[in-house]
Order: C-alpha cells, then sequence, then structure tokens
C-alpha cells in the first residue's frame, strides 16, 4: 500500500495472514448478512407493492429506505465480501471510487429518508388532517424522496474537488473510506459533512417522535376519560402503531448505527486509524445489521406484510 502509514501495513498484513478458519468464520458471516439485507428488502418491496393498503404515497418513504439498504448490501458490501475472502482488495482503484461513493450516498439517503418519515408522522399525528394532505402530496413525497437522493450526491460528488482519489481501500474496514490522511480538504469537508448531516438528521427525528408520543399519549388520555371511540379514533390508533413501528425501526437501524458513526467522527477528528482489526470488522458487521433489521420489523409488526412475505417466499404471489 504505497504512501500507507504504519498502522494501515499492521491491518493489511493482518487481513492477508488470518488462518482459513477465521476467513471461513468471518466471511460467512459477512455473506450472511449481505443475502439476508438484499433479499429481505427486495422482499418488502414486493410486499408493499402486492398489498393495496401499503400502496398509499406516504409508504414510498418506506420503499426509498428499503431500496438504499438493498443497494448498499448488493452495491457495495458484495465487494467487502470478496475484499475479505481474498484478504485484499482486488478490484481496481477506480471501483474503489465508486464503492466509497455509493457506500456513503445510501447511508446519507437512509438517514434523510429516516428523518423524512419522522417528519411525516409528525404532520401525520400532530397536525390538522387538512395540513397534511396539502402538503403530503403524491407529487410533493416523490419531489422530498428525490431531493433526499440529490442532496446526498451532492454531497459526496464535492469530496471529488479536493481530490480526484478521495478514496482509500481501509484493510481494517475491508472497504473504500475517507483518505484523510492523505488530503487536508477531504478531513476537513469529511468532518464537516458528518457534524452537519447529523446535525441535521438526529436532533429533528427526536424532535418530531417526541412530539407524536405526546400527542398520541393525550389521545389515548382523552378517549379513555371520554369512553367514546370513533371512527376517527380508530384511525387515529391506527396512525398511531404505524408510527410505532417506524419508531422502533429508526431506532433498531441507529442502535446498529451510531457507535460506527462515532467510532468514524473520532477518528476523523483524530485523523488517524488507531483500532484493531477485529474491531473495525464488527463495527461494519453491525453497520451491516442496520439494513438487515427494518424488514424484520415490519414483518413481526404487520400482519399484512407476514402474510405477504409468506406469499412471495413460497412462490404464491399474486396481483
Amino acid at each position: 500500500m504505497a504512501g500507507s502509514s504504519k498502522i494501515e501495513r499492521e491491518l493489511a498484513t493482518a487481513l492477508e495472514n488470518r488462518t482459513d478458519g477465521t476467513v471461513a468464520y468471518e466471511s460467512t458471516i459477512c455473506a450472511f448478512l449481505v443475502m439476508s439485507a438484499f433479499t429481505g428488502n427486495a422482499v418488502l418491496c414486493l410486499s408493499l407493492y402486492k398489498i393495496r393498503g401499503f400502496r398509499a404515497p406516504q409508504n414510498y418513504y418506506i420503499t426509498c429506505l428499503a431500496v438504499a439498504d438493498m443497494l448498499f448490501a448488493f452495491v457495495c458490501m458484495s465487494f467487502s465480501l470478496g475484499a475479505l475472502i481474498k484478504g485484499k482488495w482486488i478490484f481496481g482503484d477506480a471501483w474503489c471510487q465508486v464503492q466509497g461513493s455509493l457506500i456513503f450516498i445510501f447511508v446519507e439517503v437512509s438517514l434523510f429518508t429516516m428523518t423524512l418519515i419522522a417528519i411525516n408522522r409528525y404532520f401525520k399525528i400532530c397536525k390538522p388532517i387538512s395540513v397534511y394532505q396539502r402538503l403530503y402530496s403524491k407529487r410533493n413525497i416523490l419531489l422530498s424522496i428525490i431531493l433526499a437522493w440529490i442532496a446526498s450526491i451532492a454531497v459526496v460528488v464535492a469530496l471529488f474537488s479536493f481530490t480526484n482519489k478521495p478514496f482509500r481501500f481501509h484493510p481494517g474496514k475491508y472497504l473504500c473510506f475517507f483518505d484523510m490522511a492523505h488530503s487536508k480538504g477531504v478531513h476537513r469537508y469529511t468532518l464537516c459533512a458528518y457534524l452537519s448531516v447529523s446535525a441535521v438528521t438526529f436532533p429533528t427525528m427526536t424532535f418530531c417522535y417526541f412530539r407524536v408520543y405526546k400527542n398520541v399519549r393525550k389521545h389515548f388520555a382523552d378517549i379513555a376519560k371520554s369512553g367514546l371511540v370513533t371512527d376517527a379514533s380508530r384511525s387515529f390508533v391506527n396512525e398511531a402503531k404505524i408510527s410505532k413501528m417506524l419508531f422502533i425501526t429508526v431506532v433498531a437501524a441507529l442502535g446498529f448505527w451510531t457507535p460506527s458513526i462515532c467510532l468514524d467522527l473520532y477518528e476523523t477528528i483524530h485523523q488517524q486509524y488507531s483500532l484493531p482489526r477485529q474491531v473495525y470488522y464488527w463495527q461494519i458487521i453491525s453497520f451491516t445489521c442496520g439494513s438487515v433489521v427494518n424488514p424484520i420489523i415490519y414483518g413481526f409488526m404487520r400482519k399484512e406484510l407476514r402474510r405477504a412475505y409468506k406469499s412471495i417466499l413460497t412462490c404464491k404471489l399474486s396481483r
């Protein structure tokens, strides 16, 4: 690895000199997660299409999140699996730049989409139905998804204004990551991007779901006090259940992602890699789990999706 630091050389040596048993063990876990993420999210997309009640435009956000997770697994992590098996990056520098770019595009799309879902739930639960219907037309929902993709792509494309090779194979993470050690511009921009995206997404999701929780709690208290159950109340209860499901998926995904993001942010600030290879290995495994968990939670909490999953997996899909 030309121009690499001592720790990078040590990580590269550790990756190449693993025993056959270690290679098989690590590769099997990674392969299982890649296949689970791709299959689970593909089945989820088909299920959302199959069930008429889930074809509402607001569920385009769930589809967008599933597509981002599916592409992350198939387009990005499948090549990292190849690096794990071979013990080195064998796909060339050009694809390293592509993989590094796509990883961060898909991750940012996922974060922005989870934020859009939280905002959607806030307007659905906390605002008058007339306001929600005016804002969340099919056109506006699709436009917000397109803007999320454009913003994510723009953040990554801007990296190439500092150098034509902003990504470098990280032998600990077994994927192509920001090359912060050889470009001060990449290091500063990466730090600003991490902080900016986190400052927009995490507080927004926290605020929206906190307000949703307070409003749901108040509404249920009013129902209990009055003893009246109207059609509007039943509709609200259904929306509250959907909000709960979406909130749990966000918490689960961020539970797997946050340690990885914090570790990346720490090393970005200190501009060096300092951890053992096994720590980096499990960091990426944990991050990949974030792309696996959503279809499982959706199926666990919605019986309609469970039925659709079963129908698709047993090849009984019908229109």
